[in-house]
């Protein structure tokens, strides 16, 4: 008898619910009844939610100088010096095998729902799942530009429509707003007309906005190079722009390179480096769209990834004992809780982009079409 004779398939699947998506990946082809269950979407949304909500089940993806690999770093066993040499793996990035292609010209442009967004110069932008190896590349070189450092991408799910979205944006030689978007789901790009809010004047020199809650948020700044307009939202089933304050102790202070946009905890936040206490300044939106409802911590000097366990900030941070960067992991109060056993170095120091992400096994919305597709037909 096997696990299927023995156990009734509503527990087997509360089980499997519960084993992170790599795992589950190579387990799909345990029996039929498993690749069923595994492979159907229902079951990839309800495991995304399930784990997404344990912010420790993040992902720490590490794209590498000059090299055709990258470095994925698991966060919720980082710390635990049994589980080191398997938190840690090298995989190929699935340009891998194009020899025209060197990843030297890729950078990570941020992720959504265990999908990495990878960039090309004005040339084409690569979807991947890492967990389950589909990707799609995605040419946008008939987007015409005054300069690649002008764009400003967003990535995200708009689930009204079932549809992932690639947003670029940029002002055109005549100071003309632009903004134009991939829909997966219908393979095409589309012209959008979505006028910016009134005083949003550009945004910050962050290429990349983060997704959340149905929306693409960017940090933006005045023509004098300072914060002062505070967050632009675009909303991913509206099609419009709105916009939300930041802290009033950032407003026209700090110059546009010293503040960064980040995602802590399912919260947008913004981190700063105080280089006179050598310490990082975190504020965090504890409530979306709340501004009375920012919170500020403070860590030693580091950059801030992500939250483990609601509380705890897990960062990349100069260790002055070993000289070398590592993962640590601090409360909120600043204190060291914990570091790597490996140092970031040990990757490989030179690193030129990254991303955070939570493992997924969706498939691309055009492989669900087709699906139904066979089930309609009887194939």
């Amino acid at each position: 008898m096997d696990m299927n004779d023995i156990l009734p398939p509503e527990l087997i699947h509360r089980i499997l619910l519960r084993v992170p998506a790599g795992d589950l990946f190579r387990l799909r082809f345990i029996s039929k009844l498993w690749h069923s269950l595994i492979s159907d979407p229902d079951f990839a949304e309800s495991h995304y939610v399930l784990n997404s909500a344990a912010s420790s089940h993040s992902h720490f993806f590490l794209l590498k100088n000059c090299t055709n690999n990258a470095w994925c770093v698991q966060l919720d066993t980082l710390f635990d010096v049994a589980a080191a040499p398997t938190t840690h793996k090298e995989v190929s990035l699935p340009f891998r095998k194009m020899p025209s292609l060197s990843c030297s010209l890729f950078r990570t442009m941020g992720s959504c729902r265990g999908f990495v967004l990878l960039d090309k110069k004005l040339d084409f932008l690569v979807i991947w799942n890492p967990v389950t190896g589909s990707s799609k590349t995605i040419s946008y070189s008939h987007i015409k530009v005054p300069r690649y450092d002008l764009i400003r991408y967003g990535f995200g799910f708009d689930a009204s429509r079932d549809d992932y979205l690639i947003v670029l944006s940029w002002h055109d030689d005549y100071k003309q707003h632009r903004l134009v978007c991939f829909s997966l789901r219908t393979n095409s790009w589309i012209n959008l007309d979505a006028s910016l809010p009134k005083y949003m004047s550009r945004w910050k020199h962050q290429l990349f906005g983060w997704f959340l809650h149905g929306a693409i948020h960017w940090l933006c700044y005045s023509s004098k190079g300072y914060i002062d307009d505070g967050i632009l939202i675009f909303d991913l089933k509206e099609r419009s722009f709105s916009k939300i304050s930041i802290p009033q102790q950032l407003v026209g202070d700090y110059p546009i390179h010293f503040i960064i946009l980040t995602i802590l905890g399912g919260c947008l936040a913004l981190y700063l480096y105080d280089n006179d206490n050598n310490k990082t300044k975190i504020w965090v939106m504890k409530e979306y769209k709340v501004p009375s409802s920012w919170i500020l911590y403070e860590i030693p000097y580091g950059m801030p990834l992500c939250m483990s366990n609601g509380s705890n900030i897990i960062a990349i941070n100069f260790t002055p004992w070993d000289y070398k960067l590592r993962f640590v992991k601090y409360n909120v109060s600043g204190e060291l809780l914990n570091y790597s056993p490996r140092p970031l170095s040990e990757y490989d120091y030179f690193y030129r982009s990254f991303c955070v992400y939570t493992e997924s096994l969706f498939p691309f919305p055009g492989h669900i079409k087709d699906k139904d597709k066979k089930k309609k037909t009887g194939m």
